[in-house]
């Protein structure tokens, strides 16, 4: 079967625009609440982010990735296809630091690491 028909192709593109969508939420996010003097309330928090073009941006991303969802288990059974779910967590603890300089503490990468070596017995 060509790849770009499989699932696994569909599970990529969900993978990698979780992973993009949820990076720029954050950054519009982080410009949201800088401009914050103090922790503010839910509802004014929430419509600025919304303003953000980096927040719009990774709502569509988010769209993408659930449309692209689709096809994935349309073609996979889902017992196999959503544990590659977890792989968002991983990558996103990978970039944290990149992007945002972010410190990600050892019992953090520990934690991650079981969970992936279990979903990995599990794919077996």
């Amino acid at each position: 079967m060509n790849f770009l028909k499989s699932g696994y192709f569909y599970i990529f593109v969900t993978i990698a625009f979780t992973v993009i969508g949820q990076l720029l939420v954050k950054a519009g996010m982080a410009r949201v609440t800088a401009s914050f003097s103090q922790t503010p309330k839910l509802a004014p928090l929430i419509f600025a982010g919304l303003l953000q073009p980096a927040v719009l941006a990774g709502l569509g991303c988010a769209f993408v990735a659930a449309v692209a969802w689709f096809p994935a288990i349309s073609r996979l059974p889902i017992s196999v296809a959503y544990p590659f779910m977890a792989l968002p967590i991983v990558l996103v603890l990978l970039l944290a630091p990149l992007c945002f300089g972010e410190r990600v503490l050892v019992n953090q990468w520990i934690g991650v690491s079981v969970v992936s070596f279990g979903l990995w017995l599990a794919s077996r």
